[in-house]
């Protein structure tokens, strides 16, 4: 099924299809899938014109092909060999990277975990004010807020994830205070500090789980790549003419 055409090239749905992740066509905007199309239809129009003019035949532009070309086999022959060994970290593995790596999930900033009360008017607010303490924070929340979320399933955020409403007054708060009314642009606010992490503390291992998992898989793969090149290596000739390699030796 063709979707777009320049001249005599074409753009199939099953191209389009295979540009973006199968789950992707469930989510993503049509707005998204034009955009794509248009894209597409600007490059063809530049490429033919640039095909007209032989660019495709000079010396250079045919060394880069060929350099793009040998890249893209080399990728993706390793990407095939390394399919069928799949790796996942253990909760072992991932705990000993972060007791030997904690310098690097050193917060940067101070991070805050906070619930609020979000309603209309200051004349809500106030009169919720009244009533509200530590132990019934969350209750009242849940009957009277705007919106709400249990204290259980807040995180920490960073100062850049909070409104600017709010960042003054929670950055000189300590866990356990509750706020007197904050107006915000979307309403005005009453917030109780949960917790608060200080900047050069590392985050809890459990935050950071995810990175270290990614991390840990892209070390496996880059050994088993490495791993693979010396087993090719095994089976070709390899000479470095070292007294012709250009540069300036240190």
């Amino acid at each position: 099924m063709v979707l777009a055409q320049v001249d005599q090239a074409k753009l199939t749905l099953e191209e389009v299809r295979e540009s973006f992740p199968p789950e992707y066509e469930k989510v993503l905007p049509r707005e998204q899938y034009l955009d794509f199309i248009q894209r597409w239809i600007d490059d063809e129009v530049v490429y033919q014109q640039a095909l007209r003019s032989k660019l495709d035949q000079d010396p250079k532009v045919v060394r880069k092909l060929e350099q793009l070309r040998r890249k893209a086999v080399i990728e993706e022959f390793l990407a095939r060999e390394g399919a069928n060994q799949e790796f996942e970290p253990d909760e072992a593995a991932m705990t000993r990277y972060y007791e030997m790596h904690k310098d690097e999930f050193k917060r940067k900033s101070a991070q805050f975990r906070y619930v609020h009360i979000r309603v209309n008017s200051l004349k809500e607010a106030l009169a919720l004010r009244s009533k509200v303490r530590g132990d019934n924070f969350s209750a009242i929340a849940s009957g009277n807020s705007l919106d709400s979320t249990g204290e259980a399933a807040v995180p920490f955020r960073k100062p850049g994830e909070i409104p600017a409403c709010l960042l003054h007054d929670l950055s000189e708060a300590r866990p356990g205070w509750i706020s007197a009314p904050l107006s915000c642009p979307d309403g005005v606010y009453l917030v109780k500090l949960l917790e608060r992490q200080e900047a050069g503390i590392p985050a809890p291992f459990s935050e950071v789980k995810e990175v270290i998992n990614n991390q840990l898989v892209m070390e496996q793969k880059d050994r088993m790549r490495e791993a693979k090149i010396r087993q090719y290596k095994e089976r070709v000739a390899v000479n470095v003419n070292l007294d012709l390699i250009p540069g300036q030796e240190n």
